[in-house]
């Protein structure tokens, strides 16, 4: 080993040491962090969070093998797999998705669900359509008698009338509605907690399977929202190096593995960010790999979509 050699692995060792020394220190209040990466999206498909250690409010990977190894002629909730034909039971997130089955994708599995139309009867004054959060479509109108008053909720300074949905900031994972009797417990009938999210896999295994990526709007935190919409690879997508090059990180002080991540057929490091040329869904999106094993996609606010300087790769 020459002398820059030694110079360099001298560095990378003062590095992990500085790290170590200064991360051990105070314990975080992870209440106050805002961590990185589509992580909602993780929890939703069932991956594992992988801290570099004890006390670490924010995962530096996810473990997402289980997506891996799954086939292309089933479909999945988490790690529940089902058989082309095999119906799917009840989405406690989405009561709407009624009637689903596995069926047969382009490319993947994937399940398929009846179409639901409800019909709104309209409503005079002083009444309101009754909601239940486990029921897809609206229950019957009320008009409170006797000298009652239509219901009100008041959750977090707001105030809901009968039938409006809510969701409590310090309970973000339930699924609320207004409804008489309310008097601010969160709890059922009034809320319900799904067992998942975003309903992801039930209506994105054949983007799972094809590594496509959740793609969030420009005011949307990647790390607590569903993902509207999803991108997939094209034949005009490069990977763009991280421009800071590869620099010795935790990751490595700690001898961690695994560090990139999978876009259709094409792999990125920690920083490397997807080229924007081609279609809207490319030039307006900004991907890039944060927390492995996906990449992180957001959209571009109007005026960094239109200008150059801010689309690395286009041509």
């Amino acid at each position: 080993m020459d002398g820059h050699g030694r110079t360099f692995l001298l560095l990378q060792v003062f590095f992990c040491f500085i790290v170590f020394a200064s991360t051990g220190k105070n314990k975080q209040d992870c209440s106050q962090v805002l961590c990185q990466g589509p992580l909602t999206y993780y929890e939703d498909v069932g991956c594992t969070p992988v801290y570099k250690k004890k006390g670490d409010c924010c995962a530096y990977k996810y473990n997402c093998g289980h997506l891996d190894a799954r086939s292309r002629n089933k479909c999945y909730i988490k790690h529940r797999s089902y058989e082309i034909d095999e119906s799917y039971g009840h989405d406690d997130n989405n009561p709407c998705a009624l009637g689903c089955y596995c069926g047969d994708g382009a490319t993947s599995a994937r399940f398929n669900c009846a179409m639901v139309r409800c019909f709104i009867p309209p409503v005079g004054d002083g009444c309101y359509l009754g909601r239940n959060v486990s029921q897809c479509c609206p229950g019957p109108v009320i008009c409170p008698k006797n000298g009652s008053q239509i219901p009100e909720c008041v959750v977090d300074g707001v105030t809901y009338k009968g039938g409006e949905f809510f969701t409590p900031k310090n309970e973000p994972r339930k699924r609320c509605s207004c409804q008489e009797g309310y008097t601010g417990d969160n709890i059922e009938p009034f809320c319900i907690t799904p067992s998942t999210r975003c309903s992801t896999d039930l209506y994105h295994n054949e983007d799972i399977a094809n590594k496509c990526a959740p793609t969030y709007d420009s005011d949307q935190n990647p790390a607590t929202s569903c993902s509207p919409s999803w991108r997939c690879q094209n034949a005009n997508d490069t990977v763009i190096p991280n421009p800071n090059g590869a620099t010795p990180s935790k990751e490595n002080c700690s001898g961690g593995k695994g560090l990139t991540c999978k876009f259709g057929n094409l792999t990125m490091n920690i920083g490397d960010e997807l080229s924007r040329n081609g279609d809207y869904d490319s030039r307006c999106m900004r991907c890039i790999c944060q927390v492995p094993p996906t990449p992180t996609c957001k959209r571009l606010n109007d005026h960094d979509c239109n200008s150059a300087d801010n689309s690395p790769g286009r041509k």
